[in-house]
């Protein structure tokens, strides 16, 4: 009974790291469209423009960029939340498996 319980919980620890690996790759490939991206400074832009010039596009693609960049940097946090859940589960794996020799 506990050699099956001990395999469980192995299998488990397994399954939850696989998931997190994926999903960390998953979050990395996201990350590389960002990686060369070279977007114009769209708050930059608007400031030198003339003031007779309408600038509703320009104010749109600035807020657009914003979001984006939030989704970004969100992202990021998320990679860093993943690193250390893998961590932290590897680690829960490792005394599981040092347990059951």
């Amino acid at each position: 009974m506990i050699t099956n319980l001990s395999d469980y919980r192995k299998r488990r620890q397994l399954e939850k790291l696989n998931s997190l690996v994926k999903e960390i790759i998953e979050v990395r490939q996201y990350l590389q469209i960002f990686k060369n991206l070279e977007l114009p400074d769209y708050h930059d832009i608007i400031q030198k423009m003339p003031k007779d010039v309408k600038i509703e596009l320009l104010v749109h693609l600035q807020q657009q960029q914003g979001l984006d960049y939030y989704g970004y940097f969100q992202l990021l946090e998320k990679e860093v939340e993943l690193k250390k859940s893998i961590q932290k589960l590897t680690a829960e794996l490792d005394n599981l498996l040092s347990d059951g020799e």
